[in-house]
């Protein structure tokens, strides 16, 4: 009896704590996700971008609502005649249903999306390194002003990171042995339909595809024949409109990508170009954290440096095989594939690897916390990182020479409210070249488009950015707009 009581006590002293400590990293989390909802809905017309791709967006919400709801395609690539799948855009529909077509429930969705890669950052950060690793991380992120950037930008790309994320979960599931323990008729679907999703959110995560069979190469652990069958099934379900449109079009990608790959191309691949990006790649976290008062070369080394001696000494998570050797094989893979690549790489396309870098940051600074000194230097990391971006965040709030959607719809409006309905009317740009996306698509969400054959009066005319024209001689400004009204 007196050894059973016992056992009930210490079970009792043990449940509690750990029933606790879940609580208070959820509310921690919570805390977070508040914070990064603020800072992304803050002034947030005021903040978003509307552009090219912001408007290309709108615009297939529109077509989806008010002329077919089928569209095959998303947006082109940056390489002619290639285009992305459309589920990206798709999910951003229903925000900009409820915001009556207008392109802030766009902007809506993307930093709903941004929130969602956030709470991201913490399950798989805390799954792969531990609870404090996947709260720094969910933290950093919130703060960070290029992810705020990038989660208002209603751009495909930039939500690669949730897919970044989910890939390498699934692929440090199967390094632990998941087709073991019979877990992989549900691991490998779920890997497919994620290799799928590539095509609908952006190619760049292509490199991942090779990436994973040197995984398979290293584990030699295959699924079962049924479970291969499912997984290929998942993969081709986001694929599918992009399938259909190449039926339907001849296969025109395929042709494209064949000559892109066989024809003699003008864009180098020699040292330079692969010296280039590692240095990139080396120096991104310094960037993303904006931490200057590092310089970018010292950061580099010493963050390098840094990784190497984890992984020499085995310290904490960097014991592990998993991170040793496929953190590098992943970085080797881009870094090569994009060597290679026959087109011009902009420096978005290392996304991946950036979102890597985030997560394994965050992994050592976890580590850090265990020490009292590594617990000093943490934090005054952590409030470096903090105070500068907030500093990035707060010029942006209070910049009055904006160029963003409040400041177009405020001159659309001031166009609109002195035109009369049903009465033709014209509008001129005076503008740098590619700054008059937005305007269109505005005049359209209101009902009132200007003619656009040889122009005669009324002309509106709209100055971007505004000191192209003396300001005395305009009638209104907002932002780094201008506009002159019909003489």
């Amino acid at each position: 009896m007196i050894q059973s009581v016992k056992f009930k006590k210490i079970e009792v002293i043990k449940t509690i704590p750990m029933h606790k400590t879940v609580r208070k990293d959820i509310f921690l989390l919570f805390v977070i996700l508040i914070i990064a909802a603020f800072v992304r809905f803050y002034h947030l017309s005021e903040m978003a971008n509307f552009d090219f791709d912001q408007e290309y967006a709108v615009n297939f919400a529109y077509s989806v609502t008010r002329v077919f709801p089928i569209q095959l395609i998303g947006q082109p690539l940056s390489v002619e005649g290639l285009f992305m799948g459309p589920l990206y855009f798709y999910y951003l529909v229903p925000f900009f249903a409820v915001s009556g077509l207008h392109p802030l429930g766009g902007f809506a969705g993307s930093a709903v999306l941004g929130l969602i890669t956030t709470t991201a950052y913490f399950f798989i950060g805390k799954k792969l390194f531990g609870i404090k690793a996947g709260l720094i991380a969910a933290l950093i992120r919130s703060f960070l002003f290029t992810e705020l950037i990038h989660d208002l930008s209603m751009t495909p790309a930039y939500a690669c990171e949730l897919l970044v994320l989910l890939t390498w979960w699934a692929f440090y599931k199967y390094w632990h042995g998941e087709i073991k323990n019979n877990s992989s008729d549900k691991l490998f679907p779920f890997l497919g339909f994620l290799f799928g999703l590539y095509t609908s959110i952006h190619p760049i995560l292509f490199p991942f595809y090779l990436v994973f069979i040197i995984l398979i190469l290293i584990k030699r652990e295959l699924p079962k024949l049924k479970t291969t069958v499912l997984s290929f099934i998942a993969c081709l379900i986001p694929t599918l409109p992009l399938l259909v449109f190449e039926y339907l079009h001849q296969f025109l990608e395929v042709k494209k990508l064949f000559s892109l790959f066989t024809e003699p191309t003008s864009e180098p691949k020699n040292l330079s170009r692969l010296t280039h990006y590692l240095w990139f790649n080396l120096s991104e976290p310094q960037r993303i954290l904006s931490l200057q008062s590092l310089p970018k070369e010292l950061f580099s080394i010493l963050f390098l440096g840094l990784i190497i001696f984890l992984i020499i000494k085995k310290i904490g998570v960097f014991q592990h095989n998993f991170h040793k050797i496929m953190l590098f094989t992943t970085y080797f893979v881009f870094i090569i594939y994009y060597t290679l690549f026959p087109t011009h790489v902009p420096e978005y396309y290392f996304l991946a690897l950036t979102t890597l870098s985030l997560l394994y940051i965050s992994a050592v600074l976890a580590l850090l916390i265990n020490k009292r000194a590594g617990l000093i230097v943490c934090g005054l990391l952590l409030i470096n990182i903090i105070f500068t971006n907030s500093q990035k965040i707060y010029e942006k709030w209070t910049n009055p020479s904006l160029i963003t959607l409040y400041h177009k719809d405020f001159i659309v409006k001031k166009i609109l409210e002195r035109q009369p309905k049903n009465e033709e009317f014209f509008v001129s740009y005076i503008s740098l070249p590619g700054w008059v996306n937005g305007f269109n698509y505005l005049f359209k969400l209101y009902g009132q488009v200007p003619q656009t054959r040889e122009a005669s009066p009324p002309v509106y005319t709209i100055v971007i950015p505004k000191f192209l024209v003396s300001e005395k001689d305009m009638n209104f400004t907002s932002g780094n707009i201008g506009l002159i009204l019909p003489e």
